[in-house]
């Protein structure tokens, strides 16, 4: 990151601040250029996508859903899609219903019974990036961390044939244990957008991964912090068992010293490299 200043009646904006990046040729970074596409309804949906350098398309591509769920994909410099990049795989980081910076109409079109709709976007992200070309429908994977993790659970249970490797950080699979073992406050502020665990229980059971695990085959990384108190361990553990037991080919490394997310360099690092050569095996 670093600091500019615009000014109204300055042709340029100057950049008042250069952060060290030993070793890294910011030139060779991909950036991404923004798409848009339908969903199936025929809502107007976008994201972004990085083609490595010397793509040969079709091919290989992983689509990545942000977190919130009120989250938004924006074009920052993000370590684990460099990575993938370098690797020769294409990533997509679409802003499907329910992504903030696009009005609040939009940003509230996956609440609660809503997000059947949400989930069915992660098809219509699919079938843009096979349509265009870029992608070998044989060749996509999946991944996001915390509601991402969600929908990459939602994605390989909803649609079993659609992905040929998954990568879950830090996700939900059933939002009755979410709401049991998270904290209050993450439990009261997502009542509104996932449903009441106390009056609709039904409904938060049908949005649940947890409940269509017997339809996965997808190969599954979990990547998950064991201090987690928004989606505590258990969600991993419930992923982790559920696909054993079924035979299903699932991974997951734990980090003892990290919360929601991952804020050490060693932790980031390791974690970057055990996605890229998880998809790298599986794509």
């Amino acid at each position: 990151m670093d600091i500019w200043t615009f000014a109204p009646g300055e042709a340029a904006p100057r950049q008042l601040t250069r952060s060290a990046h030993p070793g890294v040729d910011l030139e060779k970074l991909v950036r991404p250029r923004l798409e848009t596409f339908r969903a199936r309804d025929g809502l107007e949906l976008s994201g972004w996508l990085y083609l490595p350098p010397d793509f040969r398309a079709p091919g290989p591509c992983v689509l990545s859903f942000h977190g919130g769920p009120e989250g938004q994909e924006r074009p920052l410099f993000n370590r684990g899609y460099q990575a993938l990049l370098a690797n020769g795989i294409a990533v997509f980081a679409p802003n499907v219903r329910g992504s903030a910076g696009f009005g609040k109409t939009f940003v509230h079109l996956d609440d609660q019974d809503k997000r059947f709709e949400g989930v069915r976007d992660i098809q219509a992200c699919v079938d843009h990036v096979v349509r265009t070309g870029v992608a070998d429908r044989k060749r996509i994977g999946i991944t996001g961390g915390s509601y991402g993790g969600y929908m990459t659970m939602a994605g390989i249970t909803e649609f079993p044939d659609m992905f040929a490797g998954a990568v879950c950080v830090c996700g939900i699979i059933n939002f009755l244990t979410f709401f049991k073992h998270t904290q209050p406050w993450m439990a009261a502020v997502s009542k509104s957008e996932y449903g009441d665990p106390d009056t609709q229980r039904e409904l938060l059971e049908a949005l649940s991964p947890i409940n269509k695990i017997d339809r996965a085959k997808t190969p599954l990384l979990v990547l998950h912090g064991a201090n987690d108190t928004n989606v505590p361990l258990v969600e991993a553990e419930q992923m982790v068992d559920e696909l054993r037991k079924r035979k299903v080919e699932v991974a997951s490394v734990i980090f003892p010293d990290e919360g929601h997310g991952f804020t050490k360099t060693a932790n980031r690092t390791r974690a970057a490299v055990e996605t890229v050569t998880w998809f790298a095996r599986h794509l």
